[in-house]
């Protein structure tokens, strides 16, 4: 077990306890593990209580986006300068959901049957692995927002603790960082698929140009971007810490709106990277903007 670096608030304590009864009653656990913070944190919690009964299961997919494979890598490898990692056993499937045309159409239901699919395998593997129940890290933040694959998820038996208990992802991150985690601070991700509007369809060719610019943002220092593809045309947007680096750069100003000029070296790389159209200016980035 890990030591804790900060005791927890005493109410944040009692909902940790309420977390680790809840998994215990569980038994043997696969946890759908995607290397962002909620998955993380349930793996942090469960290398301390019950290592022995915990699985973690990852899918690489087309539709991951680099930082969160990274810090999937990161947490397994257990790089000596990366911090302590979770040591349990890990199944990497590799599950390719642009193959599905209920996904590669984009409507509505397109995340449905993404987590249809992916959650299938997990399950599938798990339980001929002897991980009876499967759990995910949907959590109290989520609740209110559009996620149609949590109904998939319902619908295959997985379990949602963090949810159960009532964890918010703020406290998710206290806790990592307590322990040591530095996945605490990552930010917060998603499916590339969120980056084409719905109805739009999804193309191998469409999200191997959206991982690589948004990888390209990234390697300039930016933390948190979306590469929005939007009938043919690139749309970037950050978070306003990001959008003031990008002014930066071009020697530009944030206006009223927290937009700012996409500088030219930027937008020549950007093209150079295989975007046709670009639109000019950098937007701020607004969590579940392309939802519908």
């Amino acid at each position: 077990m890990l030591s804790d670096t900060t005791a927890p608030a005493e109410g944040l304590q009692d909902k940790l306890t309420a977390l680790e009864q809840l998994l215990l009653a569980y038994g043997r656990i696969a946890i759908g593990f995607s290397g962002g913070v909620d998955s993380s944190f349930l793996a942090a919690v469960c290398a301390r209580i019950m290592p022995a009964s915990t699985l973690l299961v990852h899918l690489t997919t087309p539709l991951i986006g680099t930082p969160e494979q990274a810090s999937f890598e990161r947490s397994v490898d257990g790089q000596a300068d990366e911090g302590p990692h979770f040591k349990l056993p890990v199944l990497n499937l590799s599950v390719d959901q642009l193959r599905l045309p209920q996904v590669a159409c984009n409507d509505a239901d397109r995340c449905y049957h993404c987590k249809r699919a992916g959650f299938t395998a997990i399950v599938n593997h798990a339980k001929s692995l002897g991980f009876p129940t499967v759990i995910d890290g949907s959590n109290a933040s989520d609740r209110g927002d559009y996620r149609p694959g949590m109904r998939a998820a319902q619908e295959l038996g997985v379990r949602s603790p963090l949810m159960e208990v009532g964890f918010t992802k703020d406290e998710e991150r206290e806790l990592l960082r307590a322990w040591g985690y530095p996945v605490w601070n990552l930010p917060a991700g998603a499916c590339l698929a969120t980056r084409v509007p719905t109805g739009e369809e999804l193309t191998r060719e469409k999200v191997d140009v959206i991982r690589t610019c948004e990888d390209y943002l990234h390697d300039l220092g930016l933390d948190q971007v979306r590469a929005r593809l939007v009938c043919g045309c690139m749309h970037i947007e950050a978070a306003p810490a990001d959008v003031a680096k990008i002014a930066a750069l071009g020697s530009t100003a944030v206006n009223d709106e927290g937009k700012a000029p996409l500088p030219v070296a930027i937008e020549s790389a950007l093209r150079n990277l295989g975007c046709g159209h670009i639109s000019p200016e950098v937007t701020p980035y607004i969590h579940g903007n392309m939802n519908q």
